[in-house]
């Protein structure tokens, strides 16, 4: 279930939400280039919610950049939606999109993704548009779905981040969402809900570390009758080349 920041690994190891559709994906290179990352997360969320019923995962994913603002990737993770059941799988996006800087400064990211879950007899698969807009080191994004996660609906989702360095190149990251939906399907009795996350993380060349503090304002009830939607610590860690 979700949409990510790019570089997404670094994002997502890091436990957050993914507070931006896809957003600043690297300027444009001298030529293509192909990079690839792995990591684990102690639960992996997306937009507040736990993917992996609060249990950890592994994660990775290859992204190539072409040099000229394109870029293509899928990414993949261990997801667990339980059902009632010890029912585990794994999710698996792909996307694409356009990424530039205009002369005033404003980072911009539009695309596609795709996603599809393997290993589950329920029909999961869904895809968004997405876009986004940075300033600095604030960013806001956008990001539709026609039919959103297991049927339920059109979905949209604004968001806005802002990240800080602190010393010893330790960066902060700040993040929220809201998520709007057309019916009352994908949550009991609720059309919208609020995420949120507060992440810090440093890297050492290739690897990066990260604990973030994730959460919703979605109760119990309405989060399938689970404990997915509640305020957690996790921590993450990946390697990048």
């Amino acid at each position: 279930m979700g949409i990510k920041f790019n570089n997404k690994v670094a994002a997502l190891v890091s436990g957050s939400i993914l507070a931006v559709a896809i957003s600043s994906a690297a300027t444009a290179a001298e030529g293509p280039s192909l990079s690839a990352n792995i990591g684990v997360v102690s639960d992996y969320r997306f937009r507040g919610i736990s993917q992996t019923d609060t249990g950890p995962a592994v994660q990775g994913g290859v992204d190539l950049d072409l040099g000229n603002g394109v870029y293509l990737g899928t990414w993949a993770s261990q997801v667990d939606f339980a059902y009632g059941m010890d029912e585990t799988k794994f999710e698996q996006d792909f996307y694409g999109g356009y990424a530039g800087e205009t002369a005033g400064g404003v980072g911009y990211d539009v695309g596609y993704i795709y996603y599809a879950y393997h290993g589950s007899d329920w029909d999961e698969d869904y895809q968004e548009v997405y876009g986004s807009l940075s300033f600095g080191d604030a960013s806001v994004g956008f990001a539709y779905s026609d039919d959103y996660w297991l049927q339920s609906g059109a979905f949209y989702y604004l968001s806005a981040g802002y990240s800080f360095g602190l010393a010893n190149d330790i960066s902060l990251d700040l993040s929220a969402g809201l998520n709007l939906f057309d019916e009352e399907i994908f949550l009991d009795g609720s059309d919208s809900y609020i995420d949120y996350s507060v992440s810090v993380g440093k890297e050492f060349g290739g690897l990066a570390l990260s604990a973030s503090l994730v959460g919703t304002d979605v109760s119990d009830q309405e989060c399938f009758y689970t404990d997915w939607c509640e305020p957690t610590v996790l921590a993450g860690a990946s390697y990048s080349w």
